[in-house]
């Protein structure tokens, strides 16, 4: 793999370049650092959200970080967290533990319900120059992430078999736009 890395990152540079269309954060009108809520997490949530800071800090990003300690164990986020979180509109939060069994619902599933975060979209493409399996690949996979296994409510079929709904959404992308 080492071998063929900088052959592979050679083929990037040199390919043609692609042209995606990026959201990004705009800056406030005065030019001032904007504030970002931040919520390290739990296990490796805190090593991860540390290597974006310094990442963010080497960049000169114009961003500063409102740091909250919220633990996976919590009943409920903090008030001033989520305050925080629809003052800024941005959060970068590392993983939280999620309980298992007994039907309660995670902090995680609480934040995406409080701020109606109830799906995910991610963007499936080929690079190129970078080969792959399957060639002209550009698919949005759309997925509903606070019913099914993330609500807790499960329904025991027989003992032992637990079943729960979940929907997964694939949309092949065209060359139009479209707003969710």
């Amino acid at each position: 793999m080492s071998r063929r890395s900088p052959t592979l990152l050679k083929n990037l540079a040199n390919s043609r370049t692609q042209t995606r269309s990026v959201t990004y954060m705009p800056r406030p009108g005065d030019g001032a650092p904007r504030a970002v809520t931040l919520i390290p997490g739990d296990g490796i949530g805190p090593l991860v959200t540390n290597a974006v800071e310094q990442v963010m800090e080497a960049m000169h990003a114009p961003i500063y970080f409102e740091k909250y300690d919220v633990q996976g164990e919590m009943s409920r986020v903090p008030a001033e967290v989520m305050e925080s979180i629809r003052k800024n509109k941005v959060c970068l939060k590392g993983g939280l533990k999620t309980p298992v069994g007994g039907g309660v619902s995670s902090l995680n599933v609480q934040l995406r319900k409080e701020l109606d975060l109830f799906a995910s979209l991610v963007n499936c493409f080929n690079l190129p120059g970078l080969p792959t399996r399957h060639e002209n690949v550009d698919i949005v996979v759309i997925r509903e992430n606070t019913e099914g296994e993330y609500a807790g409510l499960e329904h025991e079929v027989v003992p032992g078999v637990v079943e729960s709904l979940k929907v997964s959404l694939v949309i092949k992308s065209f060359d139009f736009e479209f707003e969710i």
